[in-house]
């Protein structure tokens, strides 16, 4: 495991312009106390230890359209791997990089997922109410 520092924790704002440079160091600062530990990814068969088969709730996949560190190529294969016979549902959401979910997409974001929880269908043939 790695130190994570407030840099490090930064690099998920990858669209130039995105973010503030005041709000990226104060993000940095929380992700730092939140995870004070950092992985270091070097290749992408080590966030794969997942058979998405085997994955038999719904399931929801968001992806920015200008994420570098999931691209929507890698995304494509988990979402057509995944198993049957319950609902799935794959989002992409445009102009949007790894932090989506904290930038000025953040209602689209939250939106997509209200969506799906509020609608999805289970393994069980029963609804989420």
């Amino acid at each position: 495991l790695i130190k994570n520092i407030a840099d490090a924790a930064m690099e998920d704002f990858t669209i130039e312009g995105s973010i503030s440079h005041e709000i990226a160091i104060k993000f940095g600062e929380a992700a730092i106390i939140a995870d004070p530990q950092k992985s270091n990814w070097k290749h992408l068969h080590q966030s794969n230890n997942l058979d998405p088969a085997q994955v038999h709730i719904p399931t929801l996949v968001v992806a920015g359209d200008q994420d570098p560190y999931a691209p929507l190529r890698v995304q494509a294969e988990l979402f057509s791997n995944l198993g049957r016979g319950s609902d799935r549902t794959w989002s992409i959401l445009a102009d949007s990089d790894h932090a989506v979910h904290l930038l000025d997409g953040r209602q689209r974001f939250a939106d997509i997922v209200n969506s799906f929880v509020r609608n999805g269908k289970r393994s069980d043939n029963t609804y989420y109410s």
